[in-house]
Formats: structure tokens, sequence, C-alpha cells
């Protein structure tokens, strides 16, 4: 959102530079026209980060790469993992703390997201659900 916001605002500023400089002289023709592409070329930015917002963590077998953390974890690495004040939190076997909001997930996806991570971490440790018809 903040990448939109600052596209729109460059967008605004190409406007307002095109608007005041006219037409008239060549090299005011060539202002006008970069202008007015920077206002286009950002509004375009802007649209493409609105319709199709970065991705937030990547959960795979092996494990998970989580925005803003540098590298990967697998999931036999991870020792816990939970839920608090709005944020989806992994602790490591270091006793490093991977934490994202999850006000950056749709509201639909957050149940099936976290469900997601608990079944891969179980898969990774050879857990399986409990079953009580099993048996």
């Amino acid at each position: 959102m903040v990448l939109a916001g600052v596209c729109f605002i460059v967008a605004a500023a190409g406007v307002l530079v095109a608007f005041l400089t006219g037409t008239g002289s060549d090299v005011r023709t060539t202002v006008t026209i970069l202008a007015a592409v920077v206002a286009v070329v950002a509004l375009l930015v802007a649209a493409v980060m609105n319709l199709r917002p970065p991705t937030v963590v990547t959960l795979d077998p092996a494990g998970f790469i989580a925005r803003g953390r540098h590298g990967d974890v697998t999931w036999k690495q991870v020792e816990s993992v939970g839920v608090s004040d709005g944020m989806l939190r992994f602790t490591d076997g270091t006793g490093t703390v991977t934490a994202f909001p999850l006000s950056l997930v749709d509201r639909t996806r957050r149940a099936e997201l976290i469900r997601e991570v608990y079944d891969r971490l179980n898969q990774a440790n050879g857990y399986r659900r409990f079953d009580p018809t099993e048996g």
C-alpha cells in the first residue's frame, strides 16, 4: 500500500508539472511529455500493486519463506507456532521468532493458512490427526 501511495503522489506531481509547463516551445513540450509519461507509469505501477499484492508468506513441503526474513526455514527447524495479537509467530530451534501480521492475509484465507501451517508441521514431524473412528 505504501508503494501504491507513493506512485499516486508521483503521478499527481507528474500531472501537475505537465499541466503547468504546457506547450509552446520544444523544451516545454518535451517536459510535458516526460511528466505525462512518468504519471502514466506511476499509475500503472500503483494499479498492478493493488490488483496483485506482494507475497507475504510462501509455504511448501520443505519449509516456509516469510516476508522480511532472509533465507527460508524448514519445518523440522520450527519448534512452535502460535497466533496472538493478530500475529502468526514461528519459533525455530535457535529461539528466533518470525512473526507477521495476519491482517496481510485475506480474512477468508486466515483460518486456511493457519490450518495449512499446522498440517505441514505435522507432516514434517510424522504426526497425523487423531481420528477416533479409526481403530
